[in-house]
């Protein structure tokens, strides 16, 4: 069976280029991935991680996601224009285009079903939503926080900010979040399934949220829930989530054993 051509935006660093490496170096190379970024000055990490897949079941391309021409390009350069899979990377900092994308996404399979195009078949359009990710852009944003100047924001909101929503959130990043290399087993998963969903979460650890969302249409519980974590027991949700990180790394050294006995 001929390798599927697979498309991925983003692969200068973070999950775009982890998912990229993960499908080249594929043992049974059922891929050829077309990686592409805005600037292709920036590939020098991407080439590092393909090593010898580069040239082989890896292209590196540029394609700016904004601009026609580019993405028209990109797509001529390819033979018969044709693409099996287009993985899309969307940076899950960013709520609202991340509630965006999800809008977007459930308005698309409806109409794509006309088509066939999201049928049980070959070709279905999937949602892949991590919750945090730990990669080099979430590592500058916290630096850039912290370094910040917030001598002009008043005193409560700057308390707010460093002192609660800075702290907790890199709290959880620690204890909950995924690697991009996380993501792109999950990703390969899905792009493997025979039915692919078309929408799977990749950290079970946030199941329980996702839960209160669909528990009470009103949003009440949800928002009640989450604002008393943050602003009443954020003393309980630090000590939870180190609990959370170090189970964690107990079950990460429990897998590193196994394998080293040669258990899969």
């Amino acid at each position: 069976m001929a390798p599927k051509t697979v498309l991925i935006t983003g692969c200068s660093s973070g999950i775009g280029l982890a998912l990229a490496v993960r499908l080249a170096r594929d043992k049974q190379r059922r891929f050829r991935v077309i990686a592409t970024m805005r600037n292709v000055g920036r590939s020098g990490a991407l080439a590092a991680a393909a090593g010898p897949a580069l040239g082989r079941t890896l292209e590196i391309k540029q394609l700016d996601v904004c601009d026609e021409g580019s993405i028209r390009a990109c797509l001529d350069s390819i033979p018969g224009r044709h693409v099996d899979v287009l993985g899309i990377v969307f940076n899950d900092i960013y709520a609202a285009s991340k509630f965006a994308v999800e809008g977007f996404c459930e308005s698309l399979v409806v109409q794509a079903l006309r088509f066939n195009v999201a049928a049980p078949s070959p070709g279905r359009i999937s949602l892949v939503e991590p919750g945090p990710v730990m990669t080099e852009f979430e590592a500058k944003l916290y630096e850039e926080a912290e370094r910040a100047d917030y001598s002009r924001t008043d005193p409560e909101t700057a308390d707010i900010f460093t002192n609660l929503y800075l702290r907790n959130s890199k709290d959880v990043f620690a204890s909950l979040g995924q690697t991009p290399e996380d993501i792109a087993e999950h990703t390969l998963r899905v792009i493997e399934a025979a039915q692919p969903p078309f929408r799977h979460q990749t950290n079970a650890a946030y199941t329980p949220m996702a839960a209160l969302k669909h528990a009470d249409p009103s949003g009440a519980l949800m928002t009640d829930a989450f604002y008393k974590l943050v602003f009443k027991y954020d003393a309980v949700l630090r000590l939870s989530l180190r609990a959370i990180r170090l189970l964690r790394w107990k079950a990460q050294k429990v897998k590193e054993g196994a394998r080293l006995l040669g258990f899969k």
